[in-house]
């Protein structure tokens, strides 16, 4: 099943996407949806996100198999897609989990480095993302997002997968000269949560996969471009710590529930990663996807000054 948000930021509601519409980008006003409060009111279940149904995904899906249920469908129209998961009570982030993006770090031999992103800082496919002042150097990073679909804790890795109820494109924006905070010489020098937890740094979507649907979730291949310009491109498997282990092993420390997302980390090609470091800018377009799981689109822009009128926001995917 591919499961979304639907609706202006803060009033999402959750549904099923039945036909993308043969989209091969930001999903087409033509995609057929179904809104998923009223089928689960219909078998004595109230829902208001889609976390409310993660525990319940078997009985989802039998209920979206009923004869003449797709003639119930709503096209997409021009309404706004936010996040599978609008507001988070987790977003666990992993750093440096694919070797060459580690910079020749030893990470093979010590745990994963966790870190952790505001529920504020999450963000629908398509909305703008928002440059704050303090930053000049905003980077991109794709991730796959592991969604949790029933409680974990101190769960074996064998098992981990059993937890999970699906699959998210991430981006996991970062702001690089504040991460360094006072430079690599302070003891205090990786500014994490502050770098990465601006609003609008952790836009995701434009669906979650089921993972009754990705079987193998390690053969996902993620991509990000900018302007066109592919700049990262690596699939699941080439992680240092895999998905199961990185569940496991984050459930040890932190008790998950439905609905937390678990980034598990960057593949190389970032920004600053190349020669020389290149950064995001107002106007730049930034498509993020992988296999199966969809295509985001956003749009670098500055923050507003907040004692200026607000503009009308114009549809992000209309954007090109």
């Amino acid at each position: 099943m591919r499961l979304l948000s639907i609706g202006p930021a803060g009033a999402e509601e959750p549904f099923a996407l039945i036909d993308d519409a043969g989209a091969d980008g930001p999903l087409s006003p033509e995609a057929v949806v179904m809104p998923l409060r009223p089928l689960a009111a219909r078998h004595g279940t109230r829902i208001e996100t889609l976390s409310d149904v993660l525990e319940r995904l078997a009985d989802l899906a039998r209920w979206l198999a009923e004869p003449r249920l797709r003639d119930e469908g709503e096209r997409l129209g021009d309404r706004r897609i936010g996040a599978p998961i609008p507001v988070p009570r987790l977003v666990v982030g992993v750093g440096m989990n694919y070797p060459a993006h580690a910079a020749g770090l030893d990470t093979r031999a010590g745990d994963p480095v966790l870190f952790l992103k505001p529920p504020t800082a999450v963000c629908g496919p398509y909305d703008d993302i928002v440059r704050p002042p303090e930053t000049a150097a905003l980077d991109h990073e794709v991730e796959l997002g592991v969604v949790i679909g029933t409680v974990a804790h101190r769960v074996p890795a064998e098992r981990a997968l059993t937890h999970v109820a699906g699959f998210v494109v991430a981006d996991d924006v970062s702001a690089r000269d504040i991460a360094l905070g006072a430079g690599l010489a302070h003891p205090l020098s990786l500014q994490l949560t502050r770098a990465k937890g601006f609003p609008t740094f952790c836009p995701l979507g434009p669906w979650l996969l089921t993972a009754d649907e990705t079987p193998q979730p390690a053969d996902l291949l993620l991509e990000l471009s900018v302007n066109g310009a592919v700049r990262q491109r690596a699939r699941a498997a080439e992680m240092i710590t895999g998905i199961a282990e990185l569940v496991a092993f984050v459930s040890a420390g932190i008790p998950l529930e439905p609905g937390d997302i678990i980034l598990t980390g960057s593949p190389p090609g970032c920004g600053f990663e190349q020669d020389p470091p290149v950064f995001l800018h107002p106007g730049d377009v930034v498509e993020a996807g992988a296999t199966g799981l969809g295509r985001m689109r956003t749009r670098v822009i500055d923050e507003r000054d907040p004692s200026r009128r607000e503009q009308p926001t114009i549809n992000p995917r209309s954007a090109t």
